[in-house]
């Protein structure tokens, strides 16, 4: 983590490549989100904890997740699983790494900054949702952020972050850098949320130099 006094780390990407499957509110759609999430959670495990050597992960469900979610999510290899539904993990050592998949409430959220905060674990979010301005600090690092922007109701650019990197706006078409920002010019004051403003500008503005090269040819 960027602050080694808030070990709180965010992991923030579309779950499904479908994007309008995303807010359509089908359930069919919300179980693919779900096992999405789910498939990466298992990847993230295994490549926190090896074998024999760990470190230990514990993997928390939201308290709003369901219970058939609960307990597919006991199923991806975690040292511990526990629903906080049933509230927080308790009698966790500093060694041990928390894995949040998919918070949705203020509870969620306040675990998990005390978790980090408190507690001294660090703690992974993956795709956080129904987030406010205070639900995560800004001293927490957003180690992986991908964001479709949309021009015209098409995927027209990308803002994407790897920390330790920039933060990069990406034409879709070109694949060219519009621009890279670092934390100080990009986030919205007091958060970890990047303003997406300034690059959907840039995506804005590219498309039309496009489309006017592509009518004068």
């Amino acid at each position: 983590p960027k602050n080694k006094g808030c070990p709180l780390i965010e992991c923030e990407f579309p779950p499904l490549g479908a994007l309008n499957k995303l807010g359509d509110g089908s359930m069919r759609s919300a179980m693919e989100v779900d096992t999405a999430n789910l498939a990466f959670g298992k990847k993230l495990i295994q490549g926190i904890s090896l074998p024999l050597i760990g470190p230990k992960v514990c993997l928390l469900t939201s308290s709003a997740a369901s219970a058939a979610f609960a307990q597919k999510a006991k199923a991806l290899g975690a040292s511990s699983c526990v629903s906080l539904r049933e509230g927080a993990p308790q009698g966790l050592t500093k060694d041990v790494i928390c894995v949040l998949i998919a918070p949705s409430t203020k509870t969620d959220y306040e675990t998990a900054k005390t978790l980090a905060q408190v507690n001294g674990n660090k703690v992974v979010i993956v795709n956080g949702f129904a987030k406010d301005p205070r639900s995560i600090p800004g001293e927490a690092t957003m180690a992986y952020f991908l964001k479709p922007l949309t021009y015209n109701s098409q995927v027209a650019g990308y803002l994407i972050r790897e920390w330790p990197n920039a933060w990069s706006t990406v034409d879709a078409t070109t694949k060219a850098v519009l621009q890279q920002s670092d934390d100080a010019t990009i986030l919205v004051s007091g958060t970890n949320t990047p303003d997406l403003r300034e690059s959907g500008r840039l995506i804005q503005q590219s498309y039309g130099e496009q489309a006017m090269r592509n009518r004068s040819r």
